[in-house]
């Protein structure tokens, strides 16, 4: 049986971890960690949750409760940059065997090089890096990995998105994305504010996104020397991403290999046409679909960005971690209509 210890428990991410793991039958015990609401149930601050889970934030770690349990699992939901000089600062055999699973951006990029130049600062333990694995669950899962970065939200449809592309003589792309305010967390900002955004739509971070760091590292490992424009748009949704990527169809390219390429994939479903939204919210899947038109070509992917893009994604990689089956606690569908 698992016990989970939860850092950083009382975020949307945070949230979104206690609610997967309320449900998974091979978890015994959950913990989660939060300075400010530090006794408070865990209801107080996600209501969702009340009387699905007992327990209260904590405001240290319970180290001792973790690792008194056959398979103890740690999950960062910490800021960028505030849990690698954490991690960095415990002895070595602190944690054991246990799996430790970063939501952060923190060990996402192999190159600090690569991590400085799209997040503009240096990377704060360099040395560490080549401990962790990337776990983007459906296309390089991380199988008995006990240190797993788990991918951006962004990231993740970016490169389900891509993959079909490999191998292809396709050298640009145009990717336009939209996203929900959740992906921005729980303190409103200029952006993510309701009053400025819910009858708004806008472009942010044009040709710029800091997701786009885990994407080049992707087509570096694969060998494409692709050009990809990604401009995001900050739309008047809560949850959700959806990416459009536009090419020019190489030969002999059509839409039927996307299904041959995720046959053995359990939560990559493949659509006839560009995928909806909806179908994909609160769940783990994601949908992907394209159409063809002449020498033009559009893919489309859609997902959930606090569940597949973060918190669920993170539950399916400790069952690939731990040798659990994909789907454990995982296996639902969101709701319809939304």
């Amino acid at each position: 049986m698992i016990r989970a210890l939860i850092l950083g428990a009382s975020g949307y991410g945070g949230g979104e971890l206690l609610r997967w793991l309320a449900d998974h039958p091979s978890v015994e015990g959950i913990r989660g960690t939060s300075r400010r609401h530090a006794g408070q149930p865990f209801g107080a601050v996600h209501p969702n949750l009340t009387k699905l889970i007992n327990g209260e934030f904590d405001a240290e770690p319970d180290w001792a409760w973790l690792h008194d349990c056959e398979y103890p699992v740690v999950f960062a939901v910490m800021p960028h940059g505030e849990f690698a000089p954490m991690y960095a600062a415990w002895p070595d055999g602190f944690l054991g065997e246990a799996t430790v699973i970063d939501l952060s951006a923190d060990f996402r990029i192999a190159d600090p090089d690569l991590y400085a130049d799209h997040y503009k600062k240096p990377h704060p333990c360099p040395e560490l890096l080549s401990q962790w694995n990337y776990g983007l669950a459906d296309v390089s899962p991380p199988v008995d990995s006990r240190r797993i970065a788990n991918p951006g939200c962004f990231a993740t449809a970016l490169q389900i998105g891509l993959l079909p592309l490999v191998g292809q003589d396709v050298d640009f792309v145009a990717i336009s994305g939209v996203t929900g305010s959740s992906g921005s967390g729980m303190n409103p900002g200029e952006g993510t504010h309701h009053p400025t955004r819910a009858h708004d739509f806008r472009a942010y971070k044009p040709l710029a996104h800091q997701h786009m760091a885990e994407v080049e590292q992707f087509l570096v490992e694969r060998d494409m020397p692709l050009e990809v424009s990604f401009v995001p748009h900050s739309a008047p949704l809560v949850r959700g991403i959806s990416i459009t990527i536009q090419f020019r169809r190489p030969p002999g390219w059509s839409s039927e290999s996307i299904a041959e390429l995720y046959e053995n994939s359990p939560f990559v479903r493949v659509r006839p046409e560009l995928p909806r939204l909806l179908p994909t919210i609160g769940s783990n899947f994601v949908d992907i679909g394209a159409v063809t038109q002449g020498n033009l070509a559009a893919i489309g992917v859609s997902l959930d960005n606090l569940a597949k893009g973060m918190a669920s994604q993170a539950v399916q990689n400790m069952n690939l971690a731990l040798g659990l089956l994909e789907t454990t606690g995982l296996w639902s569908a969101g709701g319809h209509p939304g």
